[in-house]
Formats: structure tokens, sequence, C-alpha cells
């Protein structure tokens, strides 16, 4: 497979996990396959989003994000900057609470994740915005 340069494509996505180790992995995998990507917590992810929501190529972000913020709160914020951001739920709850609780037409990575599948889904989303 041939991989997505993130700097030619502009593909940004943004990383929300309250789980630093899980952020730093996130960097590495993405950032080897060529992904523009930003690690943030749950604090931090508001304003990260307030600044970029419209340029965000993809939010990967756990349900349980921590410091008292849902994944879910996150997410609904996004789409409120940007309805079209697609969102990709990287968690190990179950999907019918990512259905119930998340945002419509978000996909659902149960942790402990393939990244093989987490690539394969970025290199489509990013396919789609060519």
């Amino acid at each position: 497979m041939s991989q997505i340069d993130g700097a030619e494509t502009g593909f940004r996505v943004h990383v929300v996990d309250a789980d630093p180790v899980t952020r730093i992995l996130l960097t590495e995998i993405l950032g080897d396959r060529g992904f523009d990507v930003l690690c943030v917590s749950s604090v931090a992810a508001y304003a990260a989003l307030d600044h970029e929501a419209m340029t965000l190529g993809a939010l990967i972000i756990d349900g349980d994000t921590g410091g008292g913020i849902t994944g879910f709160e996150v997410a609904r914020h996004a789409r409120r900057l940007n309805p079209a951001v697609p969102v990709i739920f990287l968690s190990n709850a179950h999907r019918d609470s990512v259905e119930k609780f998340g945002v419509p037409g978000a996909a659902h990575v149960t942790k402990p994740f393939d990244p093989d599948l987490l690539i394969m889904i970025l290199r489509a989303l990013a396919a789609d915005r060519r």
C-alpha cells in the first residue's frame, strides 16, 4: 500500500485520549504513515478544536477522555464547529454506547486496536477528501 503524505494532502488528525501512552503511540503510528497528527488531552481538546475544526481531516477520540469530560461531549463540540468532520471513537466502550452517546456516522474501533484498521479508515477518509 502507498503511504499518504500528510504534509502534501493537508490531512490533519486530532487524537484525544486521557492515556499519554496511547497518545504517544498514535502520534508515532500515524506520523510514520505521513499523517499530520496533534495529540491532546481532553482539557486541551476544546481549544485545539476551536482553532482547527474547519481544517481537520479526522478526530480520533476515546469515549472516556478523563478530566470529567467525555469524548462524546468533545465530538459533539467538534461537529458543532464543523458538521462534516469525521469522528472515530477509539474506545473499549460497547458499540451501542458509542452509537447512543456519540455523533451520527462516527466509526468505532475497539481498544486494544489494530493500527492497520485505523490506518485503513484514515486512508479512506483522506481519499474521499481529494
